[in-house]
């Protein structure tokens, strides 16, 4: 029973690991097969799809993402926490979709007030992106007295991730509050290219824990 238990969380993590890759350059991709009709900047986000002709491909995922995070147990109460953490943040996400001009002054699965659901969507997204620097800071780093090579080499993979991910956020904090990124042309999706980024480091780090690739495994 314990073997079929660990089989079945390492195939979450490597769903959970595709998944989370997939979800930016999806985004786009789909994206460019209405661009005529799309909002204006609608590639400025992951988020900005939304109102996009490919919503369906980013609400899709978010949810198979929060139905993964959501039956995630991991080894014990940490990883459980921190699963239905991201599990919440990622529905709340779809759920109150972020401001944007030129859309209806109800939105999402509530129709709530724009300027509500946005201060939602931005606080889920933040809480989301902030769980998986924790996750693979420190509890994918987590080992025993005596950790094998292979292990110290993942943690250190774990750790660029890591590290990786906090920095992309601050940089998109940065930019969200400040006039500091200016210099960069208007149409270049800087916040896109931060949530790709993170998405893609944590994906990553999810696709080794998942013992998908030999050569890191013991």
């Amino acid at each position: 029973m314990k073997e079929v238990q660990r089989e079945s969380m390492l195939f979450q993590r490597k769903i959970l690991g595709i998944l989370c890759m997939l979800l930016a350059p999806s985004s786009i991709l789909f994206g460019l097969i209405g661009k005529s009709t799309n909002l204006p900047y609608w590639y400025k986000s992951i988020s900005s799809t939304y109102y996009a002709n490919d919503k369906i491909i980013m609400i899709g995922l978010l949810y198979a993402i929060a139905i993964f995070f959501s039956a995630y147990k991991g080894y014990d109460w940490r990883d459980r926490t921190c699963s239905l953490i991201q599990a919440v943040s990622s529905f709340l996400i779809v759920a109150f979709p972020c401001d944007t001009p030129g859309i209806p002054q109800n939105v999402g699965l509530f129709l709530a007030p724009v300027s509500v659901s946005n201060i939602i969507h931005c606080i889920s997204a933040s809480v989301l992106f902030i769980t998986f620097a924790f996750n693979v800071l420190f509890l994918f780093r987590l080992c025993g007295p005596e950790p094998t090579e292979k292990k110290l080499l993942r943690n250190k993979i774990y750790l660029v991730c890591g590290i990786i991910i906090s920095i992309f956020m601050i940089l998109e904090g940065i930019y969200s509050v400040t006039s500091l990124f200016d210099f960069i042309p208007s149409w270049f999706p800087i916040t896109w290219f931060n949530e790709f980024v993170m998405l893609e480091a944590f994906g990553f780090a999810y696709f080794v824990k998942s013992e998908a690739i030999d050569k890191l495994n013991d």
